[in-house]
């Protein structure tokens, strides 16, 4: 199977976002929905193979309930256009829960990629990573430098409080959150199973710091109940 379908309809979507168009074309959605819960599967199974602790949760998950909905939650939303001319998913058995950290798939005609990290939305878990991280930002460092990340994210202009501004940790420490992304290109595309490749090679870079921020939750598991 390739990509066709799905670009083809994010590109449309994103030139007639509206509801009338949507309605009119559900039927190419449904297509498009189709091979994109396949390709779900593709991937499902790569990520079971390299990363143990979520394989059992993923296996035996129907792919759909990785998926996000294409219809915005304008309630939230700064966009004004109804709906998210992307196809996405988050590989959680519970995509809404911060944890266990997985990765996310995005794919559009105007990009595709994979990414994993942290984004911590409420500051108690800020807090835990970031007091994980100053007392081992010395692997992090090494996580990054060995596996050839660029990690990004928002950033504070100034060392959070709790934390002196000459920390050596500071950079690390003015993150909101912590992510990294790999793009893939046409070459990647041209069918489900050279993307599987693709996307395998992104995650075996990815694992070790997905494990070092998740590092982060389970040694602050351990510290509630002693």
């Amino acid at each position: 199977m390739n990509f066709d379908r799905m670009l083809a309809y994010t590109d449309a979507l994103s030139k007639n976002n509206n509801r009338v168009w949507f309605h009119d074309n559900h039927a190419d959605y449904d297509d498009a929905k189709e091979d994109f819960l396949t390709l779900l599967d593709v991937v499902k199974l790569e990520i079971a193979q390299q990363v143990p602790e979520l394989g059992d949760r993923l296996l035996f998950e129907n792919s759909k309930n990785f998926m996000y909905r294409i219809p915005r939650d304008m309630r939230y939303s700064k966009a004004k256009e109804p709906y998210n001319p992307a196809f996405r998913a988050y590989f959680s058995p519970k995509k809404s829960n911060f944890l266990p950290l997985s990765y996310y798939l995005h794919i559009s005609h105007e990009g595709c990629y994979i990414e994993t990290g942290a984004y911590p939305w409420e500051t108690k878990n800020l807090n835990i990573l970031r007091s994980y991280i100053a007392t081992n930002f010395e692997e992090l460092d090494e996580i990054v430098f060995e596996n050839g990340l660029a990690v990004y994210g928002e950033k504070l202009k100034r060392v959070p409080a709790g934390f002196t501004a000459d920390h050596p940790a500071a950079d690390w420490l003015k993150y909101k959150f912590w992510l990294v992304e790999q793009d893939f290109t046409a070459k990647d595309m041209t069918d489900f199973s050279t993307f599987a490749s693709a996307a395998s090679t992104a995650i075996r870079r990815f694992e070790p710091l997905r494990k070092f921020l998740s590092a982060a939750f389970e040694i602050s598991a351990d510290e509630d109940y002693e």
